[in-house]
């Protein structure tokens, strides 16, 4: 016997098209179960409700199911569609599905015709506007139907660009992809040039190398700035001919610096007093006088309070400065003004440098004057500029 759907007992479908659901009111489920399974039918998505139980059997068992239920008297309601016509029936049960899945359906076979976006591959060298410019002419500029674009025209113009020697353009899904092989660039012969090398800095030379040209010094030799290193001639009993000069010259560099601390100084400070006044201008034209400062000397500072609709609001605010004598002590401040001083020397030093030794540091006073001296000895290249790093 069947029982009417409205009164049915409320479950979860699970399964797909070509199952059968059974919603059967009983109180002996585990009876129905194991009978069910004793016929061979093969039970599926079993849930225990209130009254009874809600599961799935494959379309092909349904009929052992419902001979089953019938002979035993049970209640039950058969709620599952069987192959393409049931299928049909469940979406006609559910028009507002239906028309949905069309619409999808209908957008993405509409959606899959046109071309929203390009990629550009491959190039390093080749400018991508260029290549962005051959497709806007082509109008891959956005929203583009497939049947108006000519591949072959596009990979042509493309191809045509200077440093492209290959180009590939095909499309992927709803994007148009663009891939680029470059040419070599053609290789430019290298100017020759028969500056000679020079010194630049004071030092003790240590090693040449010389690639090129004839070298005028040797290790153990002093030059100074500027002084000749390399000369760019080859040298021959007969003369000397035109050679460029290239090459390595390193030599023993001592970096000096010196820092003076005065006992007395008179330095302009900060004296906490401060006054704040408020500038507005409309359209441009300052509102008001001109704000200025009440102190003689000062620090100056503006902030932003409002902009918008024609109107700005800035805060100044000035800083009260004064000339104040202060007296300095040079056991408590050199050792932190050597080790600024040290810090700004190294700075000076190239990276390729090799240490000789630590900072050498030297104190000397007169007349109420300290003068710290930092001496830094390395080993570097001393050759100019282009050989040098």
């Amino acid at each position: 016997m069947r029982e009417d759907s409205r009164r049915g007992v409320p479950c979860v479908k699970r399964g797909v098209a070509l199952k059968t659901f059974f919603r059967v009111k009983c109180r002996r489920k585990a009876f129905l179960l194991n009978r069910l399974l004793s016929v061979g039918v093969s039970v599926e998505a079993v849930q225990s409700t209130e009254f009874g139980l809600c599961f799935s059997v494959p379309r092909r068992q349904a009929g052992r199911v419902t001979a089953l239920l019938e002979k035993q008297g049970i209640a039950y309601e058969r709620t599952g569609f069987q192959g393409v016509k049931g299928l049909f029936k469940a979406a006609l049960a559910r028009p507002f599905l239906l028309a949905a899945l069309l619409l999808s359906v209908v957008g993405v076979i509409f959606f899959e015709q046109f071309v929203y976006g390009y990629t550009i591959k491959g190039n390093q060298l080749v400018n991508t506007s260029s290549v962005r410019a051959v497709l806007q002419d082509n109008h891959l500029d956005g929203f583009t139907y497939k049947g108006s674009i000519d591949l072959k025209k596009i990979k042509r113009e493309i191809g045509a660009l200077d440093g492209v020697s290959f180009a590939s353009v095909r499309l992927v899904g709803t994007r148009l992809q663009v891939e680029i092989k470059e040419s070599l660039p053609a290789r430019t012969p290298e100017e020759v040039s028969y500056s000679p090398i020079t010194s630049a800095y004071s030092a003790v030379v240590t090693k040449v190398i010389a690639q090129s040209g004839t070298p005028r010094v040797k290790a153990g030799d002093s030059v100074r700035s500027g002084d000749l290193l390399i000369q760019p001639v080859y040298a021959f009993t007969e003369g000397e001919s035109p050679a460029p000069a290239a090459g390595e010259v390193w030599g023993i560099v001592t970096y000096q610096r010196e820092v003076a601390l005065a006992s007395v100084t008179v330095e302009s400070v900060l004296t906490g007093e401060y006054k704040k006044v408020r500038q507005v201008t409309l359209f441009g034209k300052e509102v008001g006088k001109t704000p200025s400062s009440p102190y003689q000397t000062y620090d100056r500072e503006e902030r932003l309070l409002y902009r918008g609709f024609g109107l700005q609001v800035k805060e100044i605010v000035y800083r009260k400065r004064q000339a104040q004598t202060l007296y300095h002590d040079f056991d408590e401040e050199a050792p932190a003004l050597t080790q600024k001083s040290v810090q700004t020397l190294l700075a000076e030093v190239p990276f390729c440098a090799r240490e000789r030794g630590a900072v050498t540091v030297t104190q000397k006073k007169v007349d109420n004057i300290l003068f710290i001296v930092l001496y830094y000895t390395v080993e570097q290249r001393i050759d100019s500029l282009p050989n040098a790093p």
